[in-house]
């Protein structure tokens, strides 16, 4: 729950020493808000009290475990239009509506007009937060909202410096998340680039890849793996999954290699690192290309080594939904040659360098700076997110073997160490999948299927030749697989409700 800390609070907070809302939002109960424009008022009155150094300290120490609200201008205007009494209860009630928090914390409720917005005491607090310990009435798949408290300051300041800069492609804020995500993968080079869509496409153009040329992929995965391979003029090779994890097989791809095979493109699906020793070993041995589809896998390892940072190519998604999501597209290539990756900083801009000077045909693949902007606000919290994800499918996993469930459906493994779990995707047997989901849908708990339908049975592709039985672990793991709610920001009492509602169905 998010509730809006009025200034008369804080100040009672900060004097008093008081901690109990701080011991909540430490323990993830809840989470905080101060309305940025309060704070110098809150400043004047404790240093009224002669002790202007050690209230600032102490404001300082409170306002770090809580989130600043920014208050617009058009905010400011709002609240004038109020006929409420006091201008600043009106702004916080406009403000809470508008962030959809689910209260106002205050010592004084009685001050503020009667509206729809929950207004509680300190006192309150406690029972507000049990009543909501209730199995909620919906479990969403996702909710991105929840994370926006702990990376409003710093996207906001991001924000306002683009917009203040007048730089809106590429430049500093583009550079410099270029030079932060490099140092996350642990790679040289990286390229920020407008999707993850385009980062295949775009990788694929740095390396040549065209008509005639063959590249080895999995049909069980995100259309645009396969997409972005036909695009460039280049065949799609489908290759089997592993059961277990989900990925390419390795002991199928070597079957697959013709003379025209230039490249492999495994997929980290789910956020579970394909086998890339076996794969690394096979292209090795065949002169081959390996194209990293790391879209659902950013802060993903396998041995050590980051998602997309073990191939030639390494491809990145910063789609919302994603581990770390922008707020709309994005996408990186990271680069293991030098001379390829300044012939893809090319290829991003047209291939034009210099500027309206073309050598090569390219297309218009750059990043914005205002999504770099929010993606660096978020960069920092991205392993505190995986390791909430991560203890999650733990949880998840506990629950339904506690439930007797594990014997029931198919519960995700981590084959290899670090698995961050951007799906959770259980496997329900014998045709049950979409009744399941439809009698969990009944209870507003939201799932989806990552994939209802492999890519070789794709309309689209139905040039290739493939028929149904032609890659049977797919097929079947697209009749039963199923993603259950497991982000970062769902709590204990939503997964013992989902595990609940299945132990239900199976009775």
């Amino acid at each position: 729950m998010q509730f809006l800390l009025f200034d008369d609070y804080v100040l009672h907070a900060v004097q008093n020493q008081e901690t109990q809302v701080l011991e909540r939002c430490n323990r993830r109960d809840m989470q905080a808000w101060v309305m940025a424009s309060s704070v110098p008022l809150i400043l004047e009155r404790l240093s009224a009290t002669g002790k202007a150094d050690e209230s600032r300290k102490a404001l300082g120490d409170f306002l770090s475990a809580v989130t600043l609200m920014p208050v617009t201008g058009e905010e400011l205007k709002s609240g004038l239009k109020s006929n409420a009494p006091a201008y600043s209860h009106a702004l916080a009630l406009e403000l809470a509506a508008r962030h959809k928090l689910q209260g106002i914390i205050t010592t004084q409720p009685a001050a503020f007009p009667k509206s729809d917005i929950t207004v509680i005491t300190p006192e309150q607090l406690d029972g507000v937060l049990e009543q909501a310990e209730q199995p909620e009435p919906a479990v969403p798949l996702l909710n991105i909202l929840a994370t926006y408290p702990q990376i409003m300051e710093g996207a906001e300041a991001g924000w306002m410096s683009v917009i203040r800069s007048g730089y809106f492609i590429l430049g500093p804020q583009v550079e410099q998340l270029e030079k932060d995500m490099a140092a996350y993968c642990g790679v040289t080079d990286a390229v920020g680039v407008s999707s993850g869509t385009d980062a295949l496409l775009l990788a694929l153009m740095t390396a040549d890849i065209g008509e005639g040329d063959e590249v080895i992929t999995t049909p069980f995965t995100f259309f645009a793996t396969a997409g972005s391979i036909s695009r460039t003029g280049a065949k799609p090779v489908f290759v089997d999954i592993e059961p277990d994890s989900f990925n390419i097989d390795p002991k199928k791809i070597e079957a697959a290699i013709t003379p025209n095979t230039r490249a492999i493109m495994p997929v980290h699906l789910y956020g579970q690192c394909a086998d890339m020793d076996a794969i690394n070993a096979i292209a090795q041995k065949h002169n081959l290309l390996v194209f990293e589809d790391a879209a659902q896998a950013t802060g993903a390892t396998y041995k050590g080594k980051q998602a997309g940072s073990m191939g030639d190519f390494g491809c990145y998604s910063f789609f919302p939904t994603k581990n770390l999501g922008g707020f709309g597209d994005g996408g990186m290539v990271t680069v293991r040659d030098a001379a390829l990756f300044e012939k893809c900083k090319i290829l991003r801009v047209h291939g034009g360098a210099p500027k309206y000077y073309h050598k090569m045909i390219g297309g218009n693949f750059r990043i914005d700076a205002l999504q770099a902007a929010v993606l660096r606000a978020k960069l920092p919290f991205l392993d505190t997110w995986l390791g909430f994800r991560r203890a999650n499918a733990q949880r998840y996993t506990r629950l339904f073997t506690e439930a007797g469930l594990d014997t029931v459906i198919g519960l995700p493994p981590e084959v290899v160490p670090g698995h961050t779990f951007n799906q959770y995707s259980i496997r329900v047997r014998d045709g049950k999948r979409d009744a399941l989901r439809a009698a969990l849908a009944e209870k507003k708990i939201m799932t989806e299927i990552y994939y209802p339908v492999p890519l070789h049975l794709q309309e689209c592709f139905a040039d290739l030749g493939h028929k149904k039985g032609d890659f049977p672990v797919s097929e079947q793991a697209s009749d039963e697989v199923l993603a259950l709610p497991a982000a970062n920001e769902v709590t204990e009492t939503q997964q013992k409700h989902v595990v609940a509602a299945i132990r239900a169905f199976f009775k």
